[in-house]
């Protein structure tokens, strides 16, 4: 793990109150603040005079790259994690999913084109395959006319090396003989075969932990793992969810399935979002169909998820409507409630700046079902306005209104 400002300081002058103390020869006003520079790599370890050799050797450890970067294509990286789990920090760059195709397939043209023209949109964000991985013959041909559909190609030719292995220790041997080679740009393929699920994920997990925790050299590359042909669809679909979550850089499908691929890119949004920061939309005032100023009024928060579930419900009517999205950092209906991101006065403040009485001509607001208990408190905050208690889930939206 990397040191921290404090862990820096306990070894400095400062810390021990001995000769060059805050002597200023790094640039810096105190020991302190070189430490908390030096933990941040805002400075060089060599700028302080009086580091200790202990403290070197640590923070040269601390300082190796738990797992590299490799470029896919131009706008496409795997790698580069340095946590085990999300939670710790974040994950960095997201899983690549990669269809195989076969370069001297007679239908590859057609398979190609089914594939670039294949996308999907959740939560706004647009899904489409992130590369190929292409075996065969014709691998130079296959690899521009798949880099000219702006997808990456992964193959034997590609600029860096595919390293691979059966398990965990014919992996450790391959990439130990790749860097004696002294190559640098590195992809581990650890091979599936015929083994359990659970032994594929407990030596991705040994690989993930000797690179994270142990910064062992031979493992601090980015795991491929191509799933069987002989897997049927619910089977493929199970495995590849599995090593998305542990802990697979690349995953190959056998076949393209444009039901696997909307679960995975499901799955991938949910796991490589930022928990510090939750998916959030502009809070301002939304309006679906060119509603006229009769049109109903809903109210929500601005977690990504739920606006676009109810935004999903309000385009599909035949007439038009207005969404109040409220600021709750990003967060849902009841947990912006019991966090006091979504209070009465808050309600209140946004639909005055929003200026929503401009807007329309009827004074109520729907509020979610799941605040019914905030009614009278938003009606009193709000006396111009009617407060109705709509429905709990998105889905039941257009009846609601229907009804209404």
């Amino acid at each position: 793990m990397s040191l921290t400002g404090m862990q820096i300081f306990k070894y400095l002058p400062g810390a021990k109150k001995a000769e060059g103390t805050n002597c200023k020869q790094c640039g810096c006003p105190t020991c302190m603040a070189f430490a908390l520079k030096l933990a941040k790599q805002q400075v060089a370890i060599e700028k302080c005079p009086h580091i200790p050799s202990e403290l070197k050797e640590m923070f040269c450890e601390a300082s190796k790259i738990q797992q590299h970067e490799i470029k896919l294509s131009h706008t496409l990286v795997t790698g580069g994690e340095n946590v085990m789990y999300r939670h710790d920090k974040t994950f960095v760059n997201r899983t690549v999913i990669a269809v195989w195709l076969d370069s001297d397939d007679k239908d590859f043209d057609k398979k190609l084109e089914q594939i670039s023209n294949y996308e999907i949109e959740r939560i706004g964000e647009k899904f489409k395959v992130d590369a190929i991985y292409l075996t065969g013959k014709n691998l130079e041909t296959a690899t521009k006319k798949v880099e000219a559909k702006s997808i990456a190609a992964i193959s034997e030719i590609a600029p860096y090396s595919i390293v691979k292995g059966k398990d965990f220790e014919t992996i450790e041997k391959s990439s130990q003989q790749a860097l004696a080679q002294n190559k640098k740009d590195i992809i581990l393929e650890l091979e599936y075969g015929n083994k359990r699920l659970q032994d594929i994920v407990e030596e991705l997990t040994l690989i993930r932990r000797a690179a994270i925790i142990k910064r062992y050299e031979p493992f601090t590359y980015p795991v491929m793992v191509k799933i069987p042909r002989d897997m049927d669809t619910l089977q493929i679909a199970a495995s590849a969810s599995v090593l998305l979550c542990r802990y697979a850089s690349i995953i190959v499908l056998p076949f393209f399935n444009e039901a696997i691929l909307s679960t995975l890119f499901t799955l991938r949004q949910n796991i490589y979002t930022n928990p510090q920061k939750p998916l959030q939309v502009e809070a301002k005032v939304y309006e679906f169909n060119e509603p006229d100023k009769n049109a109903p009024v809903l109210l929500t928060t601005n977690f990504a998820l739920t606006y676009f579930a109810v935004a999903a419900e309000l385009e599909s009517l035949p007439f038009g409507s207005y969404l109040v999205v409220t600021p709750s950092d990003g967060m849902s209906v009841l947990t912006a409630w019991s966090a006091d991101k979504f209070t009465a006065e808050l309600v209140a403040r946004s639909v005055k700046n929003f200026e929503l009485a401009q807007k329309v001509n009827t004074r109520k607001i729907i509020i979610p079902g799941l605040l019914a208990h905030m009614r009278d408190e938003l009606q009193e905050a709000m006396p111009e306005w009617e407060i109705i208690t709509g429905t709990i889930e998105a889905c039941q939206i257009p009846e609601f209104l229907k009804n209404g």
